[in-house]
């Protein structure tokens, strides 16, 4: 197996862009870009800036966003000595793929079922709590095998301000117990208990659909924590979890490589 160097890691979402650099055995760099502000200066801006004084053996790009990566695979190709792996389902996962349509499943997923197995085992569920929730499923042989799609926190309250008259905006969801008395305090019930609720029905019926008792489950994304807070079930919350993919996947397929 190739040496690990420093190695970009890069999560293109469709609000931001996380980015890591992983050195020394850990993610020693974080740094974070909206993804509408993804014009080629301020990738290269950022790109250089995360990289310091190094320069990146090679990185592992995962996105969601198509308009953007032509900009970004440009911009890291400048600065990288190395090749950049692009997450598609053909690459080598630590997880089998059985889905009708693999080139449908979101790269995003792709990263956080490789990081799940790896680090904490099968079988799994993981919620990805971004602008979209997704629940990925992995089954006990280790086969990514579907899994849920929901609205995320911010996109529902947000969707709520934008579509009505009267309703504000929710700029924090502090806990909240009794009833709503007023308009804000009413809607912090439904956002917070609500979707408690959601997470907690939808765990359940997969959980159901897997056949499956004892599951392991693990939460990353902005909101993760947030969403959780008394929640009657444990999760394992991983804020780096689809960065620890995407290092995963550099590492399996560079081995390969290596091998041949």
């Amino acid at each position: 197996m190739k040496k690990s160097g420093n190695i970009f890691l890069i999560d293109v979402g469709n609000t931001s862009v996380t980015m890591g650099l992983w050195t020394g055995g850990r993610i020693a760099r974080r740094s974070r870009l909206q993804t509408a502000a993804c014009s080629a200066e301020n990738i290269r801006r950022a790109v250089v800036k995360l990289a310091g004084r190094s320069q990146p053996d090679s990185a592992v790009y995962c996105s969601v966003v198509p308009s953007v990566n032509k900009r970004w695979l440009g911009e890291l190709n400048r600065v990288v000595s190395g090749r950049t792996i692009v997450v598609t389902h053909k690459l080598k996962l630590g997880v089998k793929i059985r889905y009708p349509r693999p080139a449908t499943i979101g790269a995003d997923r792709l990263a956080d079922a490789c990081a799940v197995a790896w680090r904490h085992g099968v079988p799994a569920i993981v919620a990805d709590f971004g602008t979209a929730l997704t629940f990925d499923v992995i089954s006990a042989d280790g086969a990514y095998v579907g899994g849920a799609i929901a609205p995320g926190l911010s996109l529902m309250t947000d969707y709520l301000y934008e579509k009505t008259a009267l309703l504000p905006r929710l700029r924090r969801l502090h806990p909240y117990s009794g009833i709503g008395r007023s308009t804000e305090e009413a809607m912090r019930v439904g956002a917070v208990v609500g979707y408690r609720g959601l997470i907690r029905e939808t765990v359940q019926y997969l959980m159901h659909a897997m056949g499956a008792k004892k599951v392991t489950l693990c939460a990353t994304g902005g909101n993760a924590a947030e969403a959780l807070r008394g929640l009657d079930m444990k999760f394992i919350i991983e804020p780096d979890l689809t960065l620890y993919g995407l290092y995963r996947i550099w590492e399996l397929n560079e081995r390969e490589e290596a091998m041949q």
